[in-house]
């Protein structure tokens, strides 16, 4: 992996934390020190340890990038020509700018949390040994939700093999003062190897975070990392290992907590960035954000950018009754629009508490024996949709029935937040036909992103997705 263009050699970023009353966030400009200068006193590595956060608002990673392109490779919205071939797997090439800009974005994302730990490592002893650890889990915890991302984008499915042992992406676990040198063209690891690490650093980062402080919520209750957010990505990690026992674990750690409840419309998760529903957010405002091109609001509201539209399939899976379609969807005509983004300075969600719900719903169903029913599946599924629909109530007979269920939930309420592709990859299933696109057959060499050309070319070790 060649990282020369993941570097910030000499220098960390930091940010100060800005509190308001509504959207607490990040505040820019920042300045940029030298290690020995960002790690000379505590205030300073605390600071320089927020500044990991705003690396993580990445405009073309995890400002929200990342998350669009996983909704526009899946069924529910069609974007406009601002994306290229982004969502069209039969024109997109390693050549494509946009995908290459993702991919240099998650690797210095996680290039600013090597750098981190590198320098805190040297520098020892200056925080507080609680905070210290507590920095150092931060890191973690942000490494591994941009590998989660990345290994999700550019390589097939964990059961894509019996053993997961396909290609994944390159794991840089350290950072490098040399971006030259010839021990950064490392190749890419499997994707048990990547999935491994991740639940590592998440395992390892758990101790040293803070519980949420749910009498007094915060930035950095949701904008930070927190006990609860790593139990709940690991609760989706190994959903997608199709582990239920470890994800009906870790969605129970979430759910037992008592730190988290659904609000009572599904609107307010998007209004309110730091309500009892929301685990964590990528946190934004209106002067630090991804920007006019790259912002979420700018993509889907039908009064900015409107580049990328609601699919009528999709709105017509809610009734008319149901909250999601009358708050989080904006109709115009024939023509509907995401409603969940609607400024600049929106956060980009990322763990919310409905999908701790679900996850736990899905494992349990998959767990039952035989065709048997989980009655308490089921009435997690319900309460999910009775939240926002208290008339309609879902019904299955048998565990097929209940788990189609439980995907159409998902699908539902988790639109347009970044799960779009991955939902079809991880169970399993063929991505429909939809717009002017064909399906794609489950294991489609097409549905995952390409390495950028420019990447294999420095990287010889780099080897391409097949197809590309």
């Amino acid at each position: 992996m060649s990282k020369f263009k993941y570097i910030l050699i000499g220098s960390l970023a930091f940010t100060t934390l800005f509190q308001s009353c509504q959207k607490q966030t990040f505040e820019s400009p920042y300045a940029q020190l030298d290690p020995e200068a960002a790690f000379s006193t505590a205030d300073r590595i605390g600071k320089t340890a927020v500044g990991m956060y705003d690396a993580l608002q990445n405009r073309e990673y995890f400002g929200g990038r990342v998350l669009i392109y996983a909704d526009i490779r899946g069924i529910d919205c069609s974007a406009g020509p601002y994306f290229n071939n982004v969502p069209n797997y039969n024109s997109l090439r390693s050549t494509e700018v946009i995908v290459e800009d993702a991919f240099i974005g998650g690797y210095r994302t996680i290039n600013e949390a090597n750098l981190f730990l590198k320098n805190i490592a040297k520098y020892s002893g200056i925080a507080s040994p609680a905070d210290e650890a507590k920095y150092i889990a931060e890191a973690k915890f942000i490494r591994a939700l941009s590998y989660f991302y990345l290994v999700n984008l550019w390589a097939q499915p964990y059961k894509f093999t019996s053993d997961a042992s396909h290609p994944g992406v390159a794991l840089v676990l350290t950072a490098s003062d040399s971006p030259f040198d010839a021990s950064n063209q490392v190749p890419r690891n499997s994707v048990k190897e990547v999935y491994d690490q991740i639940i590592k650093d998440l395992n390892e980062a758990l101790p040293a975070l803070p519980k949420v402080n749910s009498a007094a919520r915060d930035i950095s209750n949701v904008g930070r990392a927190t006990q609860g957010a790593v139990n709940a990505l690991l609760a989706r990690v190994y959903l997608y290992e199709q582990d239920y026992s470890k994800a009906l674990e870790f969605a129970n750690k979430v759910i037992s907590s008592n730190e988290y409840s659904l609000n009572a419309s599904p609107k307010t998760t998007f209004t309110n960035y730091t309500s009892a529903e929301s685990i964590f957010s990528v946190a934004h405002n209106g002067s630090d954000n991804p920007n006019t091109n790259n912002a979420l609001n700018q993509h889907y509201s039908p009064n900015l950018r409107a580049d990328i539209q609601v699919s009528s399939q999709f709105v017509d899976l809610m009734s008319n009754d149901d909250a999601r379609r009358k708050d989080l969807i904006i109709t115009q005509g024939t023509t509907y629009w995401n409603g969940k983004y609607t400024a600049i300075g929106d956060w980009a969600p990322v763990l919310r508490f409905s999908e701790m719900l679900l996850i736990k719903a899905e494992a349990l169903a998959n767990l039952a024996s035989g065709s048997s029913v989980s009655s308490e599946a089921l009435a997690l599924v319900n309460q999910v949709r009775h939240r926002s629909d208290v008339n309609t109530t879902i019904s299955a007979t048998n565990k097929s029935q209940l788990i189609a269920a439980i995907l159409t939930e998902r699908r539902i309420e988790l639109a347009f937040e970044g799960h779009g592709i991955f939902e079809f990859l991880r169970t399993g299933r063929d991505i429909p036909a939809h717009g002017t696109f064909s399906t794609q057959k489950w294991g489609s060499n097409l549905v995952v992103f390409p390495f950028p050309y420019s990447e294999t070319q420095q990287n010889p070790n780099l080897v391409q997705n097949p197809g590309y």
